[in-house]
């Protein structure tokens, strides 16, 4: 079986509250389009690559009250939404590795990813590629969960059926989507809890798999 995670939110922990403030100090109102799961009008735009960040930053100062940030200043704010993938997960992951396959299908634009990569999986020595085999990007790929043409980028890129591969995310309509599509999923919730579905030496317990039969038998 080949183990497929969502990154915001199951991964890397999120802070909305951090990411409120910053935009306020710029003029910027990003609660009406900040969602948990899912971002709206020029966000969702960054994510399934339809704006670069600069035409991105430029469609946020037309619509900012009073001074005009830089670009600069809206990228860092928008990086305050992201706060960083706890070591206990990247612990986790290594040992899940010595039994699976791992990748990573995100909703997620190039600002967050570089930051992904610069500081988020350097841990003793070790890079992306030491944990994941591939990564999926909705940007680069240009479309966002739960559109099926995500979920058919990442079966085309990783071989075989659908069916072979687990998928985790902390949002039901993206896990109903990938069902749909003839994927397991089962649904992470934020804080490390889907450590539940895992033993000790990263198999998937007998829990997690009588759960994975349930739902596949709704479906």
């Amino acid at each position: 079986m080949k183990l497929l995670f969502d990154f915001g939110g199951v991964l890397v922990d999120l802070d909305k509250n951090r990411c409120f403030a910053a935009f306020d100090e710029i003029g910027f109102d990003i609660r009406p389009v900040l969602g948990t799961y899912a971002q709206e009008g020029i966000f969702s735009q960054l994510e399934d690559g339809t704006l670069s960040v600069p035409q991105f930053c430029d469609e946020i100062r037309k619509m900012c009250k009073g001074a005009q940030p830089t670009d600069e200043q809206i990228i860092h704010a928008w990086k305050q939404y992201l706060i960083g993938v706890p070591v206990e997960r990247l612990e986790m992951l290594l040992k899940i590795k010595q039994h699976y396959q791992l990748y990573i299908l995100s909703n997620t634009n190039s600002i967050h990813w570089d930051m992904a990569l610069q500081d988020y999986f350097e841990y003793k020595g070790l890079h992306l590629d030491d944990f994941f085999e591939e990564v999926f990007l909705s940007y680069k790929i240009g479309a966002e969960k739960p559109d099926p043409a995500i979920f058919q980028a990442v079966v085309d890129g990783i071989g075989g059926e659908p069916g072979d591969i687990l998928f985790f995310d902390d949002s039901e309509t993206n896990c109903k989507g990938a069902r749909a599509f003839g994927m397991q999923s089962l649904l992470a919730p934020a804080g490390s809890l889907w450590f539940n579905y895992f033993d000790e030496d990263g198999r998937l317990n007998g829990t997690s798999e009588e759960k994975i039969k349930q739902l596949l038998n709704k479906n």
